[in-house]
């Protein structure tokens, strides 16, 4: 079974890193191959005309199709979310721990950079504390951004 790939993965060599589509797959440039499939944004953008919403619905078929499998959001986790297809809201945590650390972590870069400001606001640091805070705070700022609660 060398050589043939599953369904899964040739879905997943669509993907860019993230899961989000890549603009275009490799595979794609041989002759005689399928067409190229771009982004929903691409096609749509090609109509010369307003669009109206069954012109998106009909584009919807010729773009990259969404992915089916994202990272869980902690960001130091490697576990994969699927989309339901179902009722319900879709995950963002791989499971409830994941996601408890997840806050937990936010909660404690928030509190070192909250005290950090007040430290620095209170003036008289010395120079070398002050480059040490400074530069602390600004890599807590930097993972916090890979921190995104509540859709932030």
């Amino acid at each position: 079974m060398s050589g043939v790939k599953s369904v899964q993965q040739a879905k997943t060599a669509a993907l860019g890193r993230g899961g989000v589509p890549a603009p275009c797959v490799p595979d794609q440039h041989t002759k005689g191959g399928p067409a190229v499939r771009k982004l929903l944004s691409s096609v749509v953008s090609e109509f010369d005309r307003p669009v109206h919403a069954v012109d998106v619905v009909t584009a919807i078929d010729q773009c990259l199709p969404l992915p089916d499998l994202v990272p869980c959001l902690n960001p130091l986790c490697d576990n994969k979310c699927s989309w339901s297809k179902g009722a319900g809201r879709p995950r963002e945590y791989c499971r409830r721990s994941c996601r408890q650390s997840a806050l937990r972590t936010h909660a404690r870069l928030t509190d070192e950079m909250m005290l950090i400001e007040q430290v620095l606001a209170q003036g008289g640091v010395r120079y070398t504390d002050r480059v040490r805070l400074e530069a602390h705070a600004a890599q807590a700022r930097w993972c916090l951004r890979r921190y995104t609660i509540g859709g932030q």
